[in-house]
């Protein structure tokens, strides 16, 4: 098949097609699956990039596009008459002799040995306002395609409210519009010039510049080429002018620039569409996005407050221990000394006082405020859950979004939205279902506690920690006992028992300092572990609803990125097509 291009033996109009022909395939590639419609709409601009030069004549039906073809064609080629005749997009094409070829249910193409069919392709469409429904959609559907728009409309009701509608989608292509205002031969030359004023008037409105129109009577111009009607019918249709700018106007260089910027056309307007969509998407992402700031903000600050609050237990453990070292010095202090020589010198019963009196009730407050801790984690754990679950619902219920823009995110990108969302929903409702208080606080104290425990290197904890803190310090104070007889013998001078009394103090001291600083940072390292695993496992319970937000953000963002590129580079190639 012949093409534009056949005859313009130009480097520079090759490059530019071929980056139109690269910008449609990169345009394809932001499609969706759902985009059916547009992503067939890009796939055949693709396949007539090269086709000749394309006129589309588009109008009501009984606006006299036939007469007017059939003027052009100066042969009674088209039918016509006073109801829809034809419901079919027809492709007008050079070729000798006359034949045509079905393409699909609704699209014929029809080829007739008419000279300006070599350089030009025409395409007849159904009326724009058919009762007919589907004649209107299929030519809208070939609006994209056009190179130009011959827009045809009758003097008897020029610019009708369909035509008005009709002229506001092919504005949202961007496609060259030329007017045909026809039948004229039915008003004075005055009422010509008014209706002509009043269509430019109009079309300014809609698209915001003066409009090229020809006003024509396209039955007397074909009766006149037929010899049906007298030659000055010729100069009364005014038809000459149409034909002077189809065929001479429209000259070969024209019709290139006119090529190359209409698919530039269909570009940017799908490219702004998309653009529209992703907007969209944004918009009804912005709530999410303020979700997930918040549960993020939400999970930080009850992780700091849970790692502050728990600092109570610590503290009480320190004030036992601190205690558990005033009782141990003043015992020493007491019983270290010549008057208890028999006590120091049976250790069994200096470690049974020892316990009575340093260790009273030290194991049972120990391990009562661990406990009283681990229950204060497991309930907290609880309400952080609650809250957090309830403030999410609580967002999403107030997010009422609004139903234009979900319609125009996309079908599919609603549907996973709200999928995803409802499933992190419905595992959170059975994460706390399924929550037990008691299991929970065991396995706190079997894991984490024993972590503590274990740190010390004193073996298991089943005895409890007060039990093996006990254990640990008692081993210093033996130290001052078993005195034997040999030694008796420095009592007197009083050089033993002092020193033992000085060193059983100091190591005292020391070993309790030991164990407050190793306990301390063994219960704030291990209710740490603790509060993460807390914290993590909430945040995991949202994490497909955050990973979905950060997908589709991230895939918003690369399209948006992509799109600005087309629409730029679409910019440039307008440039290169006007130096041309």
């Amino acid at each position: 098949m012949p093409s534009t291009f056949d005859t313009v033996v130009d480097v520079n109009v090759q490059a530019l097609l071929r980056r139109e022909s690269n910008l449609l395939v990169e345009l394809r590639e932001t499609l969706e699956r759902e985009q059916a419609e547009d992503r067939r709409r890009v796939d055949e601009l693709l396949e007539t990039l090269e086709d000749l030069f394309t006129i589309v004549v588009v109008g009501e039906f009984n606006a006299g596009k036939s007469s007017l073809i059939n003027a052009l064609f100066g042969a009674k080629l088209r039918v016509e008459g006073p109801i829809p005749v034809d419901d079919r997009i027809s492709i007008l094409r050079y070729g000798d002799p006359p034949t045509n070829r079905q393409i699909s249910s609704f699209v014929v193409e029809q080829f007739y040995p008419v000279d300006f069919l070599r350089n030009i392709t025409l395409v007849d469409t159904p009326g724009t306002n058919s009762i007919v429904q589907r004649h209107q959609e299929i030519t809208e559907d070939f609006i994209p395609r056009a190179d130009l728009v011959l827009f045809v409309t009758s003097i008897d009701r020029p610019l009708s409210e369909s035509e008005r509608k009709f002229l506001e989608y092919i504005r949202e292509w961007g496609k060259k519009v030329v007017f045909v205002l026809n039948k004229i031969d039915t008003k004075t030359p005055e009422e010509v010039e008014q209706v002509v004023d009043y269509v430019k008037t109009n079309v300014r409105a809609i698209f915001g510049f003066d409009p090229t129109i020809f006003p024509v009577s396209g039955k007397l111009a074909a009766d006149a080429k037929a010899g049906a009607a007298p030659p000055r019918e010729w100069t009364r249709s005014r038809f000459e002018a149409l034909e002077d700018y189809i065929f001479n106007v429209l000259s070969e260089k024209e019709r290139v620039r006119l090529k190359l910027h209409a698919p530039l056309d269909t570009i940017g307007s799908l490219a702004k569409k998309q653009l529209m969509m992703i907007e969209s998407r944004r918009e009804l992402l912005t709530p999410d996005r303020a979700r997930n700031e918040s549960l993020t903000n939400q999970l930080d600050r009850a992780r700091a407050d849970l790692v502050s609050n728990f600092r109570q237990f610590v503290v009480r453990i320190d004030n036992l221990m601190m205690e558990l070292e005033r009782r141990g010095i003043d015992f020493l202090d007491r019983y270290v000394r010549i008057q208890h020589i028999m006590m120091l010198r049976d250790s069994l019963r200096f470690r049974e006082e020892f316990d009575r009196q340093v260790f009273q009730g030290f194991k049972g407050n120990v391990d009562a405020t661990i406990q009283e801790s681990v229950d204060w984690l497991v309930r907290e754990n609880m309400k952080l859950w609650n809250s957090t679950v309830e403030e999410f619902h609580r967002r999403a219920d107030a997010d009422t979004r609004d139903p234009q823009i979900v319609g125009r995110v996309g079908r599919e990108f609603a549907y996973n939205r709200e999928e995803v969302y409802a499933r992190m929903r419905l595992q959170a409702e059975q994460r706390l279902a399924s929550y037990d208080v008691n299991i929970e606080s065991r396995r706190i104290i079997d894991h984490a506690m024993r972590a503590v425990i274990q740190s010390f290197g004193l073996g298991a904890g089943a005895l409890g920690l007060g039990y093996l803190i006990t254990s640990a310090v008692s081993s210093v104070a033996l130290d001052v006992t078993g005195l034997t007889a040999a030694t008796m013998l420095l009592v007197t001078s009083f050089l033993i028992l002092p020193y033992k009394r000085s060193k059983a103090k100091g190591d005292f001291q020391r070993r309790i300092e030991e164990l407050r600083t190793h306990l301390r940072e063994s219960l704030e390292r291990e209710s740490g572990v603790e509060i993460d695993r807390m914290i993590r496992g909430i945040g995991a319970a949202f994490e497909p609803y955050q990973r979905f937000y950060a997908t589709e953000s991230e895939k918003i963002e690369r399209f948006a990125t992509k799109l600005t590129s087309i629409m730029s580079e679409v910019q440039e190639i307008a440039i290169a097509v006007e130096r041309l």
